[in-house]
């Protein structure tokens, strides 16, 4: 198969003599391949450097609080990163299976966000907050990366302008319940063994957010 990046020598000795499967379901920008070997599977997953490192870093924090898969290895080279992790056993919650059988995907579903709830934020290092997301959004405004005509015809006619939608964004904030958000829960990211929960992937956006933010924002993008 083609590779998208230069790969390290590492990684070449990793794939050789191997059986290779690009995966592309998901919407990231990342190049994922799945690497059969010695009656093992992995999965490496690449993408322009520090991309992938907040992963990286996540994957570590979490493997003894969640279900995650295990790093075999992570690589900063040629201005790319390279992320290996060992196959979790079981199949995503979107095979058909699972949608063929949703009475036995909810209560896995529903297992999905208790253990995420379970998570002890207090020495989380990773905020996904309400707070630290205007923080991002109003360093996008001050330098000029959003302006007024990216806004909707609707949002220009309540607001006016980005500042005005931003102040109002700012001066309206609710109280958050804070827990562990996975932050991009999605049925491909939640991997099930027969009718129980097997783990989580894709842990990137991951971090201490409102309870209701993961069902807020797949509600987004449902509609």
């Amino acid at each position: 198969m083609k590779f998208k990046y230069p790969l390290p020598i590492s990684i070449e000795k990793i794939i050789n003599d191997s059986e290779l499967k690009e995966i592309s379901i998901g919407c990231s920008d990342s190049q994922v391949v799945r690497i059969k070997k010695d009656n093992r599977t992995f999965y490496l997953k690449i993408m322009k450097e520090n991309k992938l490192l907040q992963e990286y870093k996540k994957l570590m924090w979490l493997s003894t609080k969640l279900p995650v898969p295990k790093i075999v290895d992570f690589i900063q080279e040629y201005g790319n990163d390279y992320l290996i992790t060992e196959e979790m056993p079981g199949k995503m919650l979107c095979d058909e299976y699972y949608i063929n059988n949703p009475d036995n995907a909810l209560p896995i579903l529903k297992d999905a966000f208790q253990y995420l709830y379970s998570v002890n934020i207090s020495d989380c290092p990773f905020d996904v907050s309400n707070e630290y997301r205007l923080s991002l959004i109003e360093d996008n405004v001050n330098k000029g990366l959003v302006s007024d005509s990216s806004l909707t015809s609707e949002t220009r006619k309540k607001f006016g302008t980005v500042q005005n939608l931003l102040q109002y964004l700012q001066n309206n904030r609710f109280q958050e319940e804070l827990v562990f958000s996975y932050g991009d829960i999605s049925l491909p990211n939640i991997i099930a063994l027969k009718d129980k929960l097997s783990g989580f992937v894709d842990v990137g956006e991951s971090g201490i957010a409102d309870k209701w933010f993961d069902l807020a924002i797949k509600e987004m993008y449902s509609n």
